[in-house]
């Protein structure tokens, strides 16, 4: 394939399972901590919180000495504090308990604690607070709550696409007072905060339609979805006493962002389990989740729940195969993962009938509900009626599980760590968990048929190769150096291939989630799903500016930009080309697998507009490049404009391309 010397740049810069597994630790924390989250941040190193530990000055209301932490754990297992929680204000013994961990699209960790903060009537304790840690290890309260705002803050945050925060209270709000939840008078509020910490109540619970909210996820409609522990129109529900002194055994509902609230599903407890908790949306769009009991003598169960709210109990836990699940997360291979917790022992008229039940780490196959136990924690050692508790569970970037546990009462040993569970081959490819596959320009989610696609992640290929030599009679190969792409069943056409990345062409696949696997002499890697669109136009860049030339295929960019050499950016009334893939279909259509002939002007099926700074810019033409694949040539003239940089945003079919490309203009 002929490259010309702006084009060779720009390539330049793109290419820069069973039980018997044993369980490594990666690290284990101090006897003093009780870890409860565990994220991985973008860097690799994995976060979470611990509800005790840390060189705070708390009473020991709910455990060991210390208010808690925000910990940090690199892959080799190096775990220090990146923050240690106070004593909330007007409450020297309070014990602040912080929850679930997110990172921020800032960089911050953001969280709540579910006490802590100002002691107030109905919250000896603090009513809890928003709190936000720097990566460098800087904490600030964004917000107290005051119990008619909510108090109590469960779960994790959600960072919703508006770029606000959304969680719930368990307790507080404007609902009914009838409720008397695990904290305090009221049945818990769905809120909204800035990043900038003002909060706005979104929904009070009034118990007929839930109480004790637990978890919030936001759906790929944009609505919020979660489930509360009770409440609801369901049947009174025994068993916790923190739970069973609210009626109703729990609901599932939707809120929308501007606060619209729908129940979609009420439990009834004996039929369909009770007190709801983990909740996440599959691939197939339905929702899945857990539940703490079913009837009276179940550990629990997992559900599946359509957005229509039609229920389907998938599995029961019994104590063979687990009790009381927790956590729930999909994984690239498309299956569920999950954890439970365990418990000490079951006693009836005070004599054990069942030993010690571990938690566990176990597999479902949504498509046929099978649920394998992929681990049980007391195969690290449990004695009646002390256990192992598993807390929860990712999957990493590098393709395997990763989760932490607690040891209740072990003695001497230490079993509260962070633990790996191998779902790949240490040598077998990996696409990468977070943003493993995607657009090859922008390099944000999202593919088309035919365009540029990037994957990252690990052993991709055992070397490094581009299809230079290997295109023959206008052919692009489907296999580099033995490694292939498959996307959607069809192989993808591969034109750089490293250890840790792939540049490839995808197939004429239609719109949707599919499959994307590489294969090579190591093994095929664990499917990754990417979303498909009509068209997902982005340019190329260099840095944050875009590959611009001139109609002589001089650069059209800011001089500095390459050392050594002299460029000029674009001025205006200036014809300059745009380089870009993802911008759909031709007319006429382009043949598959080949460079584009020059014999014919493959031009856009649909036209493309562009601004740049906002100001519309002529479009002379938006075709195929002749001798290249998937390149598209968009020419246009600079509008009037001052000297500066400014985005360049193109729209086709109502879908733009990013708005962080740059253009330098220059009179």
């Amino acid at each position: 394939m002929r490259i010309l010397l702006h084009f060779a740049l720009l390539l330049t810069v793109i290419a820069a399972t069973g039980r018997a597994q044993s369980i490594p630790a990666v690290t284990s924390f101090p006897a003093t901590d009780a870890p409860n989250s565990i994220i991985q941040g973008p860097g690799g190193n994995f976060y979470g919180t611990t509800t005790s530990g840390g060189v705070g000055i708390c009473q020991n209301i709910a455990g060991p000495g210390g208010c808690g932490t925000v910990y940090e754990v690199t892959p080799e297992g190096a775990l220090s504090t990146l923050y240690s929680f106070q004593p909330g204000p007007n409450a020297t013994d309070s014990y602040p308990l912080p929850n679930s961990l997110i990172q921020g699209t800032d960089g911050n960790f953001y969280g709540a604690t579910s006490q802590g903060g100002k002691a107030i009537t109905g919250c000896i304790y603090g009513c809890g607070a928003i709190f936000k840690v720097t990566p460098g290890g800087s904490g600030t309260a964004l917000y107290v709550f005051d119990q008619i705002h909510g108090s109590n803050p469960a779960g994790s945050l959600v960072e919703g696409t508006d770029g606000n925060f959304y969680g719930v209270t368990q307790s507080g709000g404007t609902g009914t007072s009838d409720c008397q939840g695990p904290y305090n008078n009221g049945c818990g509020t769905v809120f909204k905060i800035t990043p900038q910490g003002s909060l706005t109540s979104l929904y009070s619970f009034d118990l007929t339609d839930g109480a004790a909210p637990i978890v919030l996820i936001q759906g790929t409609d944009g609505n919020f979805y979660g489930t509360t522990q009770s409440g609801g129109a369901g049947d009174y529900c025994p068993g916790d006493p923190t739970l069973s002194i609210l009626n109703g055994c729990g609901t599932v509902f939707k809120i929308t962002p501007a606060g619209a609230f729908t129940t979609i599903y009420t439990f009834q407890g004996a039929s369909d389990g009770a007190n709801p908790s983990a909740l996440i949306q599959a691939a197939d769009g339905n929702f899945y989740g857990t539940t703490s009991s079913v009837g009276n003598v179940s550990d629990g169960s997992i559900f599946e729940l359509t957005p229509a709210g039609v229920l389907t109990t998938v599995v029961v836990f019994n104590g063979t195969n687990g009790a009381n699940p927790n956590s729930l997360i999909q994984a690239s291979d498309g299956n569920l993962y999950g954890t439970s917790a365990g418990e000490g022992g079951v006693l009836e008229n005070g004599v054990p009938i069942r030993q010690a039940i571990g938690g566990t780490l176990f597999r479902l196959s949504p498509a046929t509900g099978t649920l394998v136990t992929l681990y049980n924690f007391c195969d690290l050692g449990c004695t009646q009626p002390n256990y192992i508790s598993a807390i929860s569970v990712i999957q990493a970037n590098d393709g395997n599980l990763y989760g932490i546990t607690n040891g209740f009462d072990i003695g001497a040993v230490d079993e509260t760590i962070l633990f790996r569970y191998n779902l790949v081959s240490p040598t077998a490819p990996a696409i990468s968990a977070t943003s493993g596959v995607v657009n090859g320009a922008s390099f944000q989610p999202g593919i088309a048929a035919g365009a540029w696609m990037t994957i990252s992640g690990k052993n991709l290929s055992t070397q490094t190769e581009t299809w230079a030599n290997s295109i023959t009679n206008g052919a692009l190969p489907t296999t580099l150096d033995g490694a292939s792409v498959m996307v959607g069943g069809q192989p993808a056409y591969i034109e750089y291939v490293s250890p840790t990345q792939i540049n490839a062409l995808a197939p004429n696949v239609p719109t949707g989630s599919v499959s994307v696997t590489v294969t090579n002499s190591n093994g095929t890697s664990q499917a990754a799903m990417a979303q498909v669109s009509a068209v997902s136009p982005a340019f190329f860049q260099w840095g944050t500016y875009a590959v611009a030339t001139r109609q002589n295929f001089s650069l059209a960019v800011k001089n500095g930009t390459f050392a050594g050499t002299t460029t000029v950016p674009a001025a205006p009334g200036d014809v300059i080309i745009l380089w870009g893939t993802g911008f759909g279909p031709t007319s006429p259509s382009a043949p598959a697998g080949e460079e584009t002939p020059s014999t014919t002007t493959y031009n856009t099926a649909t036209a493309v507009s562009v601004t740049v700074g906002g100001k519309p810019a002529t479009v002379y033409g938006a075709a195929l490049a002749p001798s290249y694949a998937g390149l598209y040539q968009i020419a246009i003239q600079i509008p009037a404009l001052s000297n500066g940089d400014y985005p360049v945003v193109a729209t086709i079919n109502s879908a733009q391309s990013p708005s962080t490309t740059m253009i330098t203009v220059q009179q």
